[in-house]
């Protein structure tokens, strides 16, 4: 595991900033990749119709797709591969000073993008030439689309993390806890935005008139404007289906009215999104195209700000303690001059401890349920008020009770195993929670 550097306490405001600049970096990034997605997998999906019913059109149409979707290369490095860095550092600030993910995961991510994108512009460079692709052209467009979906998949995992906190301290211990049930449905959530999305982008931009038969043209444009009606018309269906399952997979702490009302508006613009695609001639020139783009963008957005409002929830407690961190390491390493007024001291004192407490103990701790130790309010007082033997187990954890897990070694400094000791033995005394 990594961090960056020492870094210093964030205020609340810049806490709330880098929230935001997160909400920001994914409406950029996600539908970036979900284009490419969508775009690479229907064209493959249309080289093999086009060869298998022995049409052209279909290979027109892949051809087309593909030069729509994938864009140069300077816009592949940025909207690409620049926001997993910055997802990077907002995680390392986010969680408190040290993201729990290693930096190799991070490496992994941005390795096979890069992977991924060199494959796909080999596929849109053959598939430009000619329309009739070898295997081995083919081959390498399904690579880059499987190592894309791969990196979307280990983004999606780590994010599910952010909702999360209560896990974190598990996560740093056994990298086992990455995969959780929420960053799989949230990944197919995406994934089904990124269809509905690549179905909106076909009827609005594919299916343009070219020099020759009209009636040809007219079969060739009626041929993509079905196709991205129906691959929209199945996201809008499915959609709501993992949003459903989000939302039960989310964790307790992050939920809230404003989490479950986003929600619904989420399937209110789906079913907008597939009324307009029933009720619309798709047959006139302007067709449903715009609407159905500009209805995915709003689903997307409305799904971020759901996504920012849990997350918000989810950490509402340490933004609390973001308002007393820096005051408080302040006054835990003062001189002894600034500890004149006992009373002033012990009120410090508490306040460091409660700090110690929520980052590293609250994970696996409570004072009055047992988590993933037992209840403090049993354990704590079994050590009658002495905060040295009780300082030593905090230094030196040993395993205790069979039926628990053993407790890992923390490495805190000294003056935050004794101001967490206190703390503990002070809130136990008054049978309080923290």
């Amino acid at each position: 595991m990594v961090s960056l550097g020492n870094l210093q306490p964030l205020s609340p405001q810049f806490y709330l900033l880098l929230r935001h600049g997160l909400f920001l970096v994914l409406f950029l990034h996600l539908p970036f990749l979900g284009l490419l997605i969508g775009g690479s997998a229907v064209s493959l999906l249309l080289n093999f119709l086009g060869k298998e019913k022995r049409d052209p059109s279909y290979l027109r149409f892949s051809q087309e797709l593909m030069g729509t979707v994938l864009m140069s290369k300077s816009a592949l490095f940025m909207f690409g591969l620049v926001p997993p860095l910055l997802v990077w550092f907002i995680y390392a600030r986010v969680l408190f000073d040290a993201s729990p993910l290693p930096w190799q995961f991070w490496v992994v991510i941005l390795a096979v993008l890069l992977s991924g994108f060199a494959l796909l512009s080999s596929y849109r460079s053959a598939r430009g030439r000619a329309l009739d692709l070898s295997p081995m052209s083919a081959a390498t467009g399904a690579a880059g689309l499987l190592a894309v979906i791969l990196a979307v998949f280990l983004f999606s995992a780590g994010y599910g993390i952010l909702f999360n906190p209560g896990k974190l301290p598990l996560l740093q211990k056994q990298v086992r806890f990455f995969l959780s049930w929420h960053g799989v449905v949230k990944f197919l959530l995406f994934l089904a935005f990124f269809f509905g999305m690549t179905g909106g982008a076909i009827l609005l931009l594919c299916g343009r008139p070219a020099e020759g038969d009209e009636g040809a043209e007219a079969a060739y444009r009626e041929l993509v404007q079905r196709f991205g009606a129906n691959l929209a018309i199945l996201a809008t269906l499915v959609l709501p289906v993992f949003l459903l399952l989000d939302l039960v997979t989310l964790p307790d702490i992050a939920l809230s009215a404003e989490v479950f009302v986003s929600s619904a508006v989420v399937v209110l613009l789906s079913l907008a999104a597939c009324l307009t695609l029933f009720l619309s001639d798709r047959k006139g020139e302007g067709g449903p195209g715009a609407r159905v783009a500009f209805l995915f963008v709003l689903i997307f957005l409305v799904i971020l700000l759901r996504d920012d409002a849990a997350v918000g929830n989810a950490y509402q407690d340490q933004i609390a303690f973001l308002h007393m961190q820096a005051p408080v390491a302040e006054l835990v390493h003062a001189d002894e001059k600034h500890r004149e007024k006992p009373a002033a001291a012990d009120r410090v004192a508490g306040d460091a401890g409660k700090v110690v407490f929520e980052k590293s103990c609250a994970g696996c701790h409570r004072f009055d349920i047992r988590v993933v130790g037992p209840p403090l309010n049993e354990v704590v007082p079994k050590y009658a008020g002495d905060a040295e033997k009780l300082k030593g187990f905090i230094r030196n954890p040993v395993k205790v009770n069979p039926d628990l897990p053993s407790m890992p070694r923390l490495g805190l400094p000294e003056e935050e195993i004794d101001a967490v000791a206190r703390y503990l033995i002070e809130k136990a005394k008054a049978g309080g929670s923290p």
